[in-house]
């Protein structure tokens, strides 16, 4: 029988370098009430939806998971929102998630990113082009219909779609796709880094799936075009400009948005996704360790 480490990566991760990583935040859902759970996080949306589950990750230590659950009609899912005021210059943000195998739709999932000044609560801004000075936002996304994992970006440089001012989460699509297996336990990991100088492009964006990278996006990487609002990669276009997250050194990177956000479901059907071993640290966390 496989033994299972107690003490998960996340305590022993370390740096190129051989520091120790920064743990920011962590959440692993053991708390014994959805009450107490939500006392840890800034906001809390249709927590009355969410619950707890003995489905767990393989090697996690704890004995339950949190499900966050939609009923068309009647909700639009839920989510948990962590500000840190204090401002990091990037941060790795590491959660397993699993998704009902039936699971519909989704329309928008976890989100990281910057806002200036900081808010308790995630703020608007949809289909509006960042100026640089205020926000800030990436979403790691099952995008359309095809469920892979994308990214979903807001920024003061991002395209438009078809016209000049209309604009939704760019999309960076990564080659080859990342399937999402529903009904399986996925370890995700997003980091951003913003530009410095605030003049540059060298702000940086990247997410693993199960300690695979998947897709690195900085100045001069990956090769690629856009088509409208959309960049794909293709070794004979052009590098990558770079994100310039923020044209004011005031913004940086500050919170965290475990988002589950539902429009798209079957009525009579409900949807359900489960959470577990959230980590925010300044340095890669990656996968729980099996022993």
């Amino acid at each position: 029988m496989k033994a299972i480490a107690l003490i998960p990566l996340l305590l022993i991760a370390y740096s190129t370098f051989g520091q120790e990583s920064r743990i920011v935040f962590q959440e692993d859902f053991e708390a014994a009430s959805v009450q107490e759970m939500i006392s840890k996080w800034d906001e809390a949306k249709n927590h009355t939806n969410m619950s707890f589950s003995g489905d767990v990750p393989e090697g996690s230590a704890g004995a339950q998971s949190l499900v966050m659950t939609y009923s068309p009609g009647q909700n639009n899912g839920g989510h948990l929102y962590k500000l840190f005021p204090e401002g990091y210059d990037s941060l790795f943000a590491r959660f397993y998630v699993k998704f009902d195998a039936n699971h519909s739709k989704v329309h928008h999932f976890v989100h990281m990113g910057g806002y200036n000044p900081s808010t308790a609560y995630p703020q608007g801004g949809a289909g509006v082009k960042p100026v640089g000075n205020e926000r800030f936002s990436t979403g790691i996304e099952p995008i359309g219909d095809t469920w892979a994992w994308d990214f979903y970006t807001y920024w003061m440089h991002m395209r438009g779609y078809a016209d000049p001012d209309y604009f939704w989460g760019n999309t960076f699509h990564p080659d080859p796709p990342a399937p999402i297996n529903r009904g399986e336990w996925i370890c995700v990991e997003l980091m951003m880094k913003i530009n410095d100088p605030v003049e540059s492009y060298n702000g940086e964006l990247a997410f693993w799936v199960n300690g695979q990278k998947i897709h690195h996006l900085g100045e001069g990487f990956p090769k690629g075009n856009w088509v409208w609002d959309k960049f794909y990669p293709h070794p004979d276009s052009s590098a990558f400009e770079g994100f310039q997250w923020r044209n004011d050194e005031n913004l940086k990177v500050n919170f965290f948005w475990l988002l589950y956000y539902m429009t798209d479901g079957i009525a009579g059907q409900t949807d359900q996704v489960y959470f577990d071993d959230v980590v925010i640290s300044t340095e890669y966390i990656g996968p729980m360790v099996l022993q």
